[in-house]
Protein backbone atom coordinates (compact mmCIF):
# COMPACT_ATOMS: atom_id res chain seq x y z
CA UNK A 1 0.00 0.00 0.00
CA UNK A 2 1.42 3.46 -0.83
CA UNK A 3 -0.52 5.80 1.12
CA UNK A 4 1.67 6.08 4.68
CA UNK A 5 -1.73 7.96 6.07
CA UNK A 6 -1.74 11.86 7.26
CA UNK A 7 0.41 14.32 8.57
CA UNK A 8 0.43 16.96 10.37
CA UNK A 9 2.01 20.14 8.21
CA UNK A 10 3.03 21.87 10.89
CA UNK A 11 4.32 19.58 13.93
CA UNK A 12 4.63 15.92 11.59
CA UNK A 13 2.30 14.30 13.61
CA UNK A 14 1.01 10.99 11.99
CA UNK A 15 -2.62 9.62 11.84
CA UNK A 16 -3.62 6.49 9.68
CA UNK A 17 -6.09 7.57 7.02
CA UNK A 18 -9.70 8.45 8.32
CA UNK A 19 -12.51 11.49 9.13
CA UNK A 20 -10.26 13.77 10.68
CA UNK A 21 -11.79 16.99 9.95
CA UNK A 22 -10.70 19.71 12.37
CA UNK A 23 -7.22 19.57 11.80
CA UNK A 24 -4.05 18.10 13.80
CA UNK A 25 -4.84 17.00 17.72
CA UNK A 26 -1.45 16.64 18.84
CA UNK A 27 -0.73 20.68 18.01
CA UNK A 28 -4.38 22.19 18.03
CA UNK A 29 -3.84 23.29 21.37
CA UNK A 30 -0.54 23.05 22.26
CA UNK A 31 2.71 25.28 21.74
CA UNK A 32 3.54 26.01 17.72
CA UNK A 33 6.33 24.29 16.54
CA UNK A 34 6.14 25.82 13.31
CA UNK A 35 9.29 28.49 13.62
CA UNK A 36 11.18 27.37 10.45
CA UNK A 37 12.60 30.94 8.71
CA UNK A 38 11.82 31.27 5.12
CA UNK A 39 14.57 34.51 5.40
CA UNK A 40 13.94 38.48 5.89
CA UNK A 41 12.40 37.97 9.39
CA UNK A 42 9.40 35.50 8.96
CA UNK A 43 7.25 35.37 12.12
CA UNK A 44 6.27 31.65 13.79
CA UNK A 45 3.14 29.89 12.34
CA UNK A 46 -0.24 30.75 13.09
CA UNK A 47 -1.62 28.70 15.82
CA UNK A 48 -4.90 26.69 16.40
CA UNK A 49 -6.01 23.56 14.31
CA UNK A 50 -3.34 22.86 11.47
CA UNK A 51 -3.99 21.24 8.40
CA UNK A 52 -3.34 17.58 7.62
CA UNK A 53 -1.81 16.08 4.56
CA UNK A 54 -2.33 12.32 2.76
CA UNK A 55 1.67 11.17 2.47
CA UNK A 56 2.96 8.49 0.22
CA UNK A 57 5.72 5.72 0.41
CA UNK A 58 7.45 7.14 -2.46
CA UNK A 59 9.93 4.45 -3.00
CA UNK A 60 7.30 1.98 -2.94
CA UNK A 61 5.09 4.23 -5.55
CA UNK A 62 8.78 4.36 -7.80
CA UNK A 63 9.51 1.01 -8.26
CA UNK A 64 6.11 0.48 -10.23
CA UNK A 65 5.02 3.24 -11.41
CA UNK A 66 4.78 3.60 -15.05
CA UNK A 67 4.48 6.83 -16.21
CA UNK A 68 3.48 5.89 -19.64
CA UNK A 69 0.16 4.93 -18.34
CA UNK A 70 -0.20 8.98 -17.30
CA UNK A 71 -0.37 9.67 -21.29
CA UNK A 72 -3.89 7.39 -21.83
CA UNK A 73 -6.83 10.00 -21.68
CA UNK A 74 -9.80 8.81 -20.06
CA UNK A 75 -11.70 7.71 -16.24
CA UNK A 76 -10.78 11.37 -15.11
CA UNK A 77 -7.84 12.10 -12.61
CA UNK A 78 -7.72 8.19 -11.87
CA UNK A 79 -4.82 7.09 -14.11
CA UNK A 80 -2.85 9.02 -11.66
CA UNK A 81 -4.04 6.39 -8.76
CA UNK A 82 -0.80 5.31 -7.85
CA UNK A 83 -0.47 9.40 -6.04
CA UNK A 84 -3.86 9.43 -4.97
CA UNK A 85 -5.81 8.14 -1.91
CA UNK A 86 -7.93 5.72 -3.68
CA UNK A 87 -6.28 2.87 -5.61
CA UNK A 88 -9.99 0.62 -4.94
CA UNK A 89 -11.32 0.88 -8.55
CA UNK A 90 -14.98 0.38 -6.86
CA UNK A 91 -15.15 3.53 -5.31
CA UNK A 92 -13.06 5.69 -7.60
CA UNK A 93 -15.58 8.26 -8.34
CA UNK A 94 -15.45 10.15 -12.01
CA UNK A 95 -17.26 12.38 -14.42
CA UNK A 96 -14.39 12.39 -16.85
CA UNK A 97 -13.14 15.31 -14.77
CA UNK A 98 -8.93 16.15 -15.83
CA UNK A 99 -7.30 15.82 -19.35
CA UNK A 100 -8.04 19.68 -19.74
CA UNK A 101 -5.95 21.61 -22.57
CA UNK A 102 -2.85 23.12 -21.95
CA UNK A 103 -2.80 26.29 -24.69
CA UNK A 104 -1.76 29.63 -25.55
CA UNK A 105 -4.27 32.39 -25.62
CA UNK A 106 -3.18 34.61 -28.80
CA UNK A 107 -4.40 37.77 -27.23
CA UNK A 108 -2.14 36.95 -23.75
CA UNK A 109 0.69 35.95 -24.98
CA UNK A 110 0.62 39.56 -27.48
CA UNK A 111 -0.11 41.70 -24.36
CA UNK A 112 3.36 39.61 -22.50
CA UNK A 113 4.89 39.19 -25.52
CA UNK A 114 6.02 35.52 -24.41
CA UNK A 115 6.03 33.01 -27.07
CA UNK A 116 5.57 29.95 -23.88
CA UNK A 117 2.81 31.21 -22.18
CA UNK A 118 -0.05 29.15 -21.52
CA UNK A 119 -3.11 28.32 -19.46
CA UNK A 120 -3.93 25.41 -18.27
CA UNK A 121 -8.29 25.42 -19.68
CA UNK A 122 -9.79 23.65 -16.35
CA UNK A 123 -13.45 25.26 -17.76
CA UNK A 124 -14.01 21.99 -19.51
CA UNK A 125 -14.54 20.09 -16.49
CA UNK A 126 -17.47 18.48 -16.38
CA UNK A 127 -19.08 21.27 -14.08
CA UNK A 128 -16.79 23.71 -16.05
CA UNK A 129 -14.44 24.42 -12.77
CA UNK A 130 -11.39 22.71 -11.71
CA UNK A 131 -13.21 21.95 -8.68
CA UNK A 132 -14.44 18.59 -9.97
CA UNK A 133 -10.98 17.60 -9.16
CA UNK A 134 -10.98 18.20 -5.78
CA UNK A 135 -14.62 16.27 -5.13
CA UNK A 136 -13.77 13.39 -7.36
CA UNK A 137 -11.03 12.44 -4.82
CA UNK A 138 -12.75 13.82 -1.57
CA UNK A 139 -16.28 12.74 -2.23
CA UNK A 140 -14.85 9.07 -3.65
CA UNK A 141 -12.82 9.16 -0.05
CA UNK A 142 -16.39 10.03 2.00
CA UNK A 143 -17.77 6.53 0.44
CA UNK A 144 -14.48 4.77 0.91
CA UNK A 145 -15.51 5.76 4.62
CA UNK A 146 -19.02 4.99 4.53
CA UNK A 147 -20.69 8.34 4.67
CA UNK A 148 -23.40 9.29 2.90
CA UNK A 149 -23.99 12.91 3.23
CA UNK A 150 -22.30 15.63 1.62
CA UNK A 151 -22.12 18.95 2.39
CA UNK A 152 -19.93 22.24 1.45
CA UNK A 153 -19.61 26.11 2.01
CA UNK A 154 -19.27 27.99 -1.41
CA UNK A 155 -19.46 31.00 -3.58
CA UNK A 156 -20.62 29.06 -6.21
CA UNK A 157 -18.57 26.20 -8.08
CA UNK A 158 -17.42 24.33 -5.47
CA UNK A 159 -20.92 24.06 -4.22
CA UNK A 160 -22.15 23.06 -7.56
CA UNK A 161 -19.07 20.36 -8.19
CA UNK A 162 -19.71 19.03 -4.73
CA UNK A 163 -23.33 18.03 -5.76
CA UNK A 164 -22.17 16.88 -8.79
CA UNK A 165 -20.42 14.02 -7.60
CA UNK A 166 -22.52 13.56 -4.31
CA UNK A 167 -25.23 12.56 -7.23
CA UNK A 168 -22.75 10.66 -9.03
CA UNK A 169 -21.92 8.96 -5.57
CA UNK A 170 -25.32 8.25 -4.88
CA UNK A 171 -25.33 10.38 -1.78
CA UNK A 172 -28.63 10.72 0.51
CA UNK A 173 -28.09 13.94 1.13
CA UNK A 174 -26.12 16.64 -0.40
CA UNK A 175 -26.56 20.51 1.67
CA UNK A 176 -24.71 23.34 0.26
CA UNK A 177 -23.96 26.39 2.01
CA UNK A 178 -24.19 29.12 -0.51
CA UNK A 179 -22.96 33.14 -0.38
CA UNK A 180 -25.08 35.67 -0.88
CA UNK A 181 -23.44 36.71 -3.62
CA UNK A 182 -23.33 33.10 -5.12
CA UNK A 183 -24.62 32.93 -9.03
CA UNK A 184 -28.23 32.16 -9.53
CA UNK A 185 -27.41 29.64 -12.09
CA UNK A 186 -25.03 28.09 -9.83
CA UNK A 187 -28.03 27.21 -7.21
CA UNK A 188 -30.10 26.17 -9.78
CA UNK A 189 -27.70 23.74 -10.61
CA UNK A 190 -26.90 22.20 -7.09
CA UNK A 191 -30.41 21.72 -7.44
CA UNK A 192 -30.38 19.78 -10.43
CA UNK A 193 -28.13 17.81 -9.16
CA UNK A 194 -30.55 17.19 -6.20
CA UNK A 195 -28.34 19.06 -3.67
CA UNK A 196 -30.47 21.51 -1.22
CA UNK A 197 -28.85 25.14 -1.43
CA UNK A 198 -29.18 27.79 1.58
CA UNK A 199 -27.97 30.68 1.05
CA UNK A 200 -27.02 32.76 4.37
CA UNK A 201 -24.14 35.10 5.58
CA UNK A 202 -23.09 33.03 8.25
CA UNK A 203 -22.35 29.69 6.43
CA UNK A 204 -19.64 28.45 8.78
CA UNK A 205 -21.74 27.50 12.08
CA UNK A 206 -24.24 25.78 10.21
CA UNK A 207 -21.44 23.68 8.57
CA UNK A 208 -20.05 22.88 12.03
CA UNK A 209 -23.45 21.58 13.22
CA UNK A 210 -23.88 19.38 10.14
CA UNK A 211 -20.81 17.95 10.27
CA UNK A 212 -20.86 16.99 14.40
CA UNK A 213 -24.03 16.40 15.13
CA UNK A 214 -25.84 15.22 11.75
CA UNK A 215 -22.89 13.16 10.26
CA UNK A 216 -22.25 15.44 7.47
CA UNK A 217 -19.01 14.62 5.40
CA UNK A 218 -17.42 18.10 5.07
CA UNK A 219 -16.17 18.16 1.20
CA UNK A 220 -14.08 21.28 2.26
CA UNK A 221 -11.17 22.94 2.03
CA UNK A 222 -7.38 21.35 3.23
CA UNK A 223 -6.80 24.24 6.10
CA UNK A 224 -9.85 23.78 9.21
CA UNK A 225 -12.29 26.79 8.93
CA UNK A 226 -13.53 25.91 11.11
CA UNK A 227 -13.65 22.42 8.98
CA UNK A 228 -11.33 20.76 6.55
CA UNK A 229 -10.79 18.14 4.47
CA UNK A 230 -7.13 17.07 3.71
CA UNK A 231 -8.68 14.75 0.74
CA UNK A 232 -9.75 16.96 -1.64
CA UNK A 233 -6.66 18.34 -2.32
CA UNK A 234 -5.30 15.44 -4.11
CA UNK A 235 -7.29 15.87 -6.77
CA UNK A 236 -5.36 19.18 -8.06
CA UNK A 237 -2.04 17.69 -7.73
CA UNK A 238 -3.48 16.24 -11.38
CA UNK A 239 -3.37 19.67 -12.32
CA UNK A 240 0.38 19.15 -12.33
CA UNK A 241 0.94 15.89 -13.22
CA UNK A 242 -0.99 16.72 -16.49
CA UNK A 243 1.21 19.83 -17.22
CA UNK A 244 4.11 17.42 -16.62
CA UNK A 245 2.64 15.55 -20.10
CA UNK A 246 1.41 17.95 -21.64
CA UNK A 247 5.01 19.85 -21.73
CA UNK A 248 6.70 16.95 -22.69
CA UNK A 249 7.93 15.68 -19.24
CA UNK A 250 9.08 19.08 -18.42
CA UNK A 251 7.76 21.05 -15.38
CA UNK A 252 7.38 25.03 -16.00
CA UNK A 253 9.76 27.84 -15.31
CA UNK A 254 6.83 29.70 -13.43
CA UNK A 255 3.01 28.94 -12.29
CA UNK A 256 0.25 31.67 -11.52
CA UNK A 257 -2.46 30.59 -9.43
CA UNK A 258 -5.87 32.12 -8.26
CA UNK A 259 -6.04 31.80 -4.21
CA UNK A 260 -8.03 32.38 -2.18
CA UNK A 261 -7.99 29.36 0.35
CA UNK A 262 -5.35 28.47 -0.96
CA UNK A 263 -5.83 25.17 -2.13
CA UNK A 264 -5.04 26.21 -5.78
CA UNK A 265 -1.69 26.65 -5.40
CA UNK A 266 -0.55 24.48 -2.54
CA UNK A 267 -2.72 21.43 -4.75
CA UNK A 268 -0.50 21.73 -8.37
CA UNK A 269 2.83 22.41 -5.89
CA UNK A 270 2.37 19.41 -4.06
CA UNK A 271 2.40 17.38 -7.11
CA UNK A 272 4.98 19.07 -8.72
CA UNK A 273 7.12 18.14 -5.38
CA UNK A 274 5.89 14.51 -5.45
CA UNK A 275 7.11 14.18 -9.04
CA UNK A 276 10.84 15.40 -8.09
CA UNK A 277 10.42 13.07 -5.00
CA UNK A 278 10.28 9.89 -7.80
CA UNK A 279 12.92 11.69 -10.05
CA UNK A 280 10.66 12.70 -12.69
CA UNK A 281 11.91 16.10 -12.25
CA UNK A 282 14.76 18.01 -10.90
CA UNK A 283 12.96 20.99 -10.22
CA UNK A 284 9.90 22.52 -9.06
CA UNK A 285 8.06 25.82 -10.87
CA UNK A 286 8.67 29.16 -8.97
CA UNK A 287 4.51 29.48 -8.12
CA UNK A 288 3.15 33.05 -7.95
CA UNK A 289 -0.35 33.52 -5.92
CA UNK A 290 -2.59 36.27 -7.13
CA UNK A 291 -5.40 38.10 -5.24
CA UNK A 292 -6.88 40.47 -6.14
CA UNK A 293 -6.26 44.01 -4.57
CA UNK A 294 -9.19 44.32 -2.47
CA UNK A 295 -8.59 41.31 -0.61
CA UNK A 296 -5.26 39.91 -0.69
CA UNK A 297 -4.40 38.54 3.07
CA UNK A 298 -1.61 36.24 1.09
CA UNK A 299 -0.39 39.60 -0.18
CA UNK A 300 -0.01 41.21 2.49
CA UNK A 301 1.72 38.02 4.72
CA UNK A 302 4.38 37.47 2.07
CA UNK A 303 5.24 40.82 2.49
CA UNK A 304 5.63 40.80 6.13
CA UNK A 305 7.11 37.91 5.82
CA UNK A 306 4.53 35.92 7.88
CA UNK A 307 4.46 31.90 8.02
CA UNK A 308 0.58 32.67 9.08
CA UNK A 309 -2.21 34.89 7.08
CA UNK A 310 -3.98 37.88 8.40
CA UNK A 311 -7.38 38.75 8.19
CA UNK A 312 -8.42 40.93 5.50
CA UNK A 313 -11.34 43.00 7.17
CA UNK A 314 -14.55 44.02 4.29
CA UNK A 315 -12.99 42.50 1.49
CA UNK A 316 -14.15 43.35 -2.02
CA UNK A 317 -13.66 42.37 -5.60
CA UNK A 318 -15.62 41.54 -8.96
CA UNK A 319 -13.33 37.95 -7.85
CA UNK A 320 -15.98 36.40 -5.75
CA UNK A 321 -14.68 33.11 -5.74
CA UNK A 322 -11.11 34.41 -4.40
CA UNK A 323 -12.56 37.17 -2.78
CA UNK A 324 -11.79 35.25 1.08
CA UNK A 325 -11.05 37.19 4.12
CA UNK A 326 -7.90 34.76 4.76
CA UNK A 327 -6.22 31.28 3.43
CA UNK A 328 -4.37 28.44 4.58
CA UNK A 329 -0.69 28.70 5.95
CA UNK A 330 0.31 25.63 3.51
CA UNK A 331 -0.05 27.77 0.23
CA UNK A 332 2.43 30.79 1.68
CA UNK A 333 4.80 27.97 2.84
CA UNK A 334 4.78 26.31 -0.63
CA UNK A 335 5.55 30.12 -2.41
CA UNK A 336 8.47 30.66 -0.05
CA UNK A 337 9.73 27.03 -0.72
CA UNK A 338 9.48 27.85 -4.52
CA UNK A 339 11.08 31.28 -4.25
CA UNK A 340 7.97 32.72 -5.88
CA UNK A 341 5.78 35.35 -4.39
CA UNK A 342 2.02 36.66 -3.42
CA UNK A 343 0.94 39.90 -5.66
CA UNK A 344 -2.10 41.76 -6.27
CA UNK A 345 -3.91 42.69 -9.16
CA UNK A 346 -6.75 45.54 -9.27
CA UNK A 347 -9.90 45.22 -11.27
CA UNK A 348 -8.95 47.21 -13.98
CA UNK A 349 -6.52 44.36 -14.57
CA UNK A 350 -8.31 41.43 -13.77
CA UNK A 351 -11.34 43.03 -16.54
CA UNK A 352 -8.43 43.50 -19.13
CA UNK A 353 -7.28 39.84 -18.61
CA UNK A 354 -11.03 38.42 -19.06
CA UNK A 355 -11.49 40.55 -22.02
CA UNK A 356 -7.76 39.54 -23.59
CA UNK A 357 -9.02 35.58 -22.71
CA UNK A 358 -12.32 36.21 -24.60
CA UNK A 359 -10.79 37.71 -27.57
CA UNK A 360 -8.50 34.88 -27.51
CA UNK A 361 -11.52 32.20 -27.87
CA UNK A 362 -11.99 31.59 -23.75
CA UNK A 363 -14.55 32.52 -21.46
CA UNK A 364 -13.64 32.86 -17.73
CA UNK A 365 -14.84 34.36 -14.77
CA UNK A 366 -13.09 36.99 -12.99
CA UNK A 367 -11.54 35.29 -10.37
CA UNK A 368 -9.89 32.69 -12.74
CA UNK A 369 -8.40 35.52 -15.01
CA UNK A 370 -6.64 36.45 -11.75
CA UNK A 371 -3.73 34.40 -12.47
CA UNK A 372 -3.56 35.68 -16.39
CA UNK A 373 -4.00 39.12 -14.71
CA UNK A 374 -0.40 38.43 -12.83
CA UNK A 375 1.62 37.18 -15.22
CA UNK A 376 0.37 39.86 -17.49
CA UNK A 377 1.43 42.83 -14.55
CA UNK A 378 4.64 40.74 -14.12
CA UNK A 379 5.76 40.47 -17.56
CA UNK A 380 5.24 44.33 -18.23
CA UNK A 381 7.29 44.82 -14.84
CA UNK A 382 10.14 43.23 -16.54
CA UNK A 383 10.59 39.74 -13.97
CA UNK A 384 9.47 37.08 -16.77
CA UNK A 385 12.35 36.09 -18.67
CA UNK A 386 10.91 35.73 -22.84
CA UNK A 387 12.03 31.94 -22.83
CA UNK A 388 10.26 31.53 -19.92
CA UNK A 389 7.72 28.73 -19.84
CA UNK A 390 4.70 30.12 -17.69
CA UNK A 391 1.32 28.64 -16.88
CA UNK A 392 -1.76 30.46 -15.83
CA UNK A 393 -3.81 27.94 -13.44
CA UNK A 394 -7.77 29.24 -15.29
CA UNK A 395 -10.57 28.00 -12.90
CA UNK A 396 -13.72 28.21 -14.35
CA UNK A 397 -16.39 29.23 -17.03
CA UNK A 398 -17.45 32.36 -17.20
CA UNK A 399 -20.96 30.75 -18.12
CA UNK A 400 -21.59 29.71 -14.61
CA UNK A 401 -21.85 33.66 -13.87
CA UNK A 402 -24.10 35.21 -16.27
CA UNK A 403 -24.56 38.62 -14.60
CA UNK A 404 -21.03 39.30 -14.25
CA UNK A 405 -20.29 38.60 -17.97
CA UNK A 406 -23.55 40.71 -18.73
CA UNK A 407 -21.43 43.86 -17.05
CA UNK A 408 -18.32 42.35 -18.20
CA UNK A 409 -20.05 42.63 -22.40
CA UNK A 410 -19.17 45.91 -23.94
CA UNK A 411 -22.07 45.50 -26.82
CA UNK A 412 -25.31 44.78 -26.44
CA UNK A 413 -26.87 42.59 -28.90
CA UNK A 414 -29.23 44.73 -31.65
CA UNK A 415 -32.40 43.94 -31.36
CA UNK A 416 -34.32 43.19 -35.34
CA UNK A 417 -31.79 45.98 -36.04
CA UNK A 418 -31.92 47.60 -39.50
CA UNK A 419 -29.38 47.20 -42.50
CA UNK A 420 -27.86 50.16 -41.48
CA UNK A 421 -27.55 49.45 -38.12
CA UNK A 422 -25.60 46.11 -38.98
CA UNK A 423 -23.11 48.42 -41.49
CA UNK A 424 -22.52 50.58 -38.73
CA UNK A 425 -22.09 48.43 -36.14
CA UNK A 426 -19.69 45.91 -37.96
CA UNK A 427 -17.97 48.62 -39.58
CA UNK A 428 -18.94 47.60 -43.40
CA UNK A 429 -19.00 50.15 -46.44
CA UNK A 430 -21.37 50.51 -48.92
Amino acid sequence: MSVLGLTCTRCDAQYPLGPMFFGCPACADGPDRGTDDPGHGAVDLGRGAAALTVTYDYQAIAAELNVENWNRAGHGIWRFDALLPIRDPSVQISLGEGNTALVRPRKVCEATGLSNLFIKNETTNPTWAFKDRFHASSVSMAKSLGFSRITASTTGNHGASAAAYAAAAEMDSCIILCHPESSMLQRDMIALYGGHAFVLENRFKYLDTLIRDHGYYPSTTMTPMPTGTPYGIEGYKTIAFEIFVQLGGHVPDRMFCPIAAGDALFGPWKGFNEMRLLDLSDRNPVMHGVQPAGCNPYVQSFQQRRRDVIVHPDPSSIALSIRDDTGGPSALRAIYDSGGDATDVTEDEIIEAVRLLAHSGYLVEPSSAASVAGAIKAARAGRLAPDETVVCLVTGSGAKWPEVMAELSSREALVEPTWDEIKARAGLDG
